[in-house]
C-alpha cells in the first residue's frame, strides 16, 4: 500500500485521537464509580446517622414521659409515651431496612428487643426500685446500641470519603499518565510525519541548488508518497535539462568552430595584405586593416569566452588543479595590463603579502584576473588609480582589485555577475562590452571552489574580491 502524505497524517491523528478516547473513557468510568460511592455515602449513610440521632432524641423523650406517667399515673403522659414509642418503632423499622451489614442489623434487633421489654415494663407500672433500675439499664443499653450504630456509620462515611479521595487521586494520576502518553505520542507522530515530509523537501531544495549550479544529479527519495512522485518528475526534468544543456554546449562548440575558420581566413588575409602585398599599403588602408584585425580578435575572444561559459554551465569544464602561488601568478597579469594603463595615465600598483599556496587551475585563473584587471583599466578614466592586492583572508587567500572608476549603482550590484547584464553606468558611459566577462569570472571561480563578490560606490569606484581556500595540506599545518 502506498503510504501517501494524507495517509500519514490520518494515521498520526488517529493514534492521538484513540489515545485521547481511552483517557476520556477511563476518566468517565472512574468518575461514575466515584459518583456512586459518593451517592451511597451522602444518602444511605448520612440518612442512617440522622435517623439514629433522631431515635436517640425520641428515646430520651420516651423515657421522660414514661417516668412522668409512672409517677403521676396521668393518662395524658401515657398517651404521649405510647406515641413516642410508636414513632421509635417506626424509625427502627426504617433503619433496619437501610442497613445491609449483618452485625449492625443484629445490634439493631437486640436494641428493638430491649426496647420492647422496656415498653412492657412501663405499661406494667412497676414502681419498685429494682424495676426502676432495670428500666434505666435497658434505656442505657438501647442508647449504647444507637451510639455504636452512629459511630460505625460515621466510620463508614469516613471510609467512603477516603475511598473517594483515593479513587479520585488514582484516576487523576492515570488520566495524567494517559494524557502525557497521548501528548508524547502526538509529538512523536508530528515529528515523524514532519520529518518524512521535510527531509525529502530538503533533498529537493538541495537538488534544485545543484541544478542551478550546473550539476544535474539524480535525487533519491526513499519514501513512496507524493514527494517521491515529485522527485521522479524532478529527475525527469533534470535529465531533460542536462540533455538540453549538453546539446547547447555542443552546438556552441560547433558554432565557435565554424566562426573560427572564417576568422582565421580573415587574419591570414590581413597578414598578407599588410606584410606581403606587392604594392605597399597606404596609411589609411593600414588603419582599416588594423581595425579589421582588432574586430576579428574581439569576436574570437567573445567566442572563446562564450564557449567556455557554456561548458561551465553544462558541467563539462575540465580543471587542471595544482598548487599555485597566487602572487606569482597575478604579477605577470598586472604587468601586461600596465601597458594599457600607461596609455590612459592610470597608476597601477601591485602589493602582495605572504600567503599559502592554493589548489587551482593556473590557466583558468589567469583568465579570471585578466578579466578583472582589464575591466578595471577599461572603466577607469584617464589619470585614475587601480590597486591590486594579494594576501591572506579567513577563507584562505584573496585577490582584491580596486579602481577609481564610475562605480556601480546599488540596484545593479547584485546582477553584475549575470550573463549579458550591463550596468547603467556602463551603458550611459559609452563603454562597450559583451556582458559575459563577469559571468565567466564567477563561473570559473566557483568551479574551482572559490567565491567572488563586489563592493562599489557610485562616483568613487569599485572593488572586486576573489577568494580561494588554502591548499589542503596548508590547512592541516603541513608545508
Amino acid at each position: 500500500m502506498k503510504l501517501t502524505i494524507y495517509r500519514k497524517l490520518m494515521i498520526g491523528f488517529s493514534i492521538v485521537i484513540f489515545l485521547m478516547l481511552i483517557a476520556t473513557a477511563y476518566v468517565l468510568v472512574e468518575l461514575h464509580r466515584v459518583t456512586g460511592a459518593s451517592r451511597t455515602a451522602l444518602t444511605v449513610d448520612v440518612q442512617a446517622i440522622d435517623l439514629e440521632k433522631e431515635m436517640h432524641t425520641i428515646l430520651y423523650e420516651e423515657e421522660r414521659y414514661a417516668d412522668r406517667y409512672l409517677m403521676a399515673q396521668d393518662m395524658a403522659y401515657r398517651s404521649v409515651f405510647l406515641e413516642k414509642n410508636r414513632l421509635f418503632v417506626r424509625y427502627l423499622d426504617s433503619l433496619t431496612g437501610m442497613l445491609s451489614d449483618t452485625r449492625e442489623r443484629k445490634t439493631l434487633d437486640l436494641a428493638g428487643q430491649i426496647h420492647d421489654s422496656l415498653f412492657t415494663a412501663v405499661l406494667g407500672a412497676d414502681l419498685s426500685s429494682s424495676a426502676v433500675n432495670q428500666r434505666a439499664d435497658a434505656m442505657d443499653e438501647v442508647r449504647n446500641s444507637l451510639d455504636q450504630l452512629i459511630s460505625r456509620r460515621q466510620h463508614a462515611v469516613d471510609a467512603s470519603v477516603q475511598s473517594i479521595d483515593r479513587a479520585t487521586e488514582r484516576s487523576l494520576k492515570v488520566a495524567l499518565f494517559i494524557a502525557i502518553g497521548a501528548l508524547l505520542a502526538a509529538i512523536s507522530a508530528a515529528l515523524i510525519i514532519t520529518r518524512t515530509i521535510t527531509r525529502p523537501i530538503g533533498t529537493l531544495v538541495a537538488g534544485t541548488k545543484e541544478i542551478a549550479g550546473g550539476s544535474f544529479t539524480r535525487i533519491r527519495i526513499p519514501s513512496r508518497d507524493e514527494i517521491a512522485d515529485l522527485a521522479k518528475a524532478f529527475n525527469s526534468m533534470s535529465e531533460s535539462l542536462d540533455q538540453v544543456n549538453r546539446f547547447r554546449a555542443e552546438m556552441m562548440q560547433n558554432i565557435s568552430h565554424e566562426i573560427r575558420m572564417p576568422l582565421q581566413s580573415i587574419l591570414s588575409a590581413h597578414y598578407l595584405l599588410t606584410n606581403r602585398a606587392e604594392n605597399p599599403v597606404s596609411e589609411p588602408q593600414l588603419k582599416l586593416l588594423n581595425g579589421i584585425r582588432e574586430s576579428v580578435q574581439k569576436i574570437a575572444n567573445f567566442s572563446n569566452q562564450f564557449l567556455d561559459l557554456s561548458k561551465v554551465e553544462a558541467g563539462m569544464m575540465q580543471y587542471n588543479l595544482a598548487p599555485v602561488d597566487l602572487a606569482t601568478m597575478v604579477k605577470p597579469v598586472v604587468d601586461d595590463a600596465a601597458v594599457l594603463a600607461a596609455g590612459k595615465e592610470i597608476a597601477l600598483s601591485f602589493v602582495a603579502s605572504a600567503i599559502p599556496p592554493v589548489f587551482i587551475d593556473p590557466d583558468r585563473s589567469t583568465e579570471i584576473f585578466g578579466n578583472l584587471i582589464n575591466n578595471a583599466v577599461k572603466y577607469t578614466d584617464n589619470g585614475g588609480k587601480i590597486d591590486v592586492w594579494v594576501g591572506p583572508c579567513p577563507f584562505g587567500v584573496q585577490v582584491v582589485v580596486r579602481d577609481t572608476g564610475p562605480g556601480i549603482a546599488k540596484e545593479d550590484l547584485p546582477k553584475i555577475f549575470t550573463k549579458f547584464y550591463r550596468t547603467r553606468t556602463a551603458l550611459t558611459g559609452g563603454k562597450r562590452g559583451t556582458g559575459i566577462g563577469l559571468a565567466f569570472v564567477k563561473a570559473l571561480v566557483e568551479g574551482q571552489g572559490g567565491r567572488v563578490y563586489a563592493n562599489s560606490t557610485v562616483g568613487e569606484g569599485s572593488t572586486f574580491t576573489v577568494e580561494f581556500p588554502a591548499h589542503p595540506l596548508q590547512q592541516k599545518g603541513v608545508s
